[in-house]
């Protein structure tokens, strides 16, 4: 069942706004690519995506989303690609700012990537 928003005040007084959530760990193997389905009737529109990487090791995580598409039976697909810091997070910012070196690879170990979603307003 749909969580409850705070009231608000509306056009026509106080009401209730339905939330739709979603969460869900999911595995992701070497190389990084992801594609998930959220469940059918959950939002009425694309919802906001929020993530962590759960991951052990000294390298950085990022999740790039490709593509976040609302399905005709209501179910909302998410793909994208898991990468990896190529470097200890401490020269990051410093290898960034050189002209055409991207600081990160895909993924070279398995991760957990903890995605949740809810409505968006």
């Amino acid at each position: 069942m749909p969580r409850r928003k705070p009231l608000g005040l509306g056009s026509s007084g106080l009401s209730e706004q339905p939330v739709a959530t979603w969460a869900k760990a999911v595995p992701v193997a070497v190389g990084g690519a992801v594609s998930v389905t959220i469940p059918a009737g959950i939002f009425t529109a694309l919802p906001v995506l929020r993530h962590t990487i759960q991951a052990t090791g000294a390298r950085d995580y990022v999740f790039r989303c490709s593509a976040l598409t609302l399905n005709a039976d209501k179910s909302v697909a998410i793909a994208g690609v898991i990468r990896e810091s190529r470097t200890m997070p401490a020269v990051i910012s410093l290898l960034s700012s050189l002209a055409n070196y991207d600081p990160f690879q895909a993924a070279t170990t398995g991760v957990t990537l903890h995605l949740s979603a809810e409505e968006s307003d």
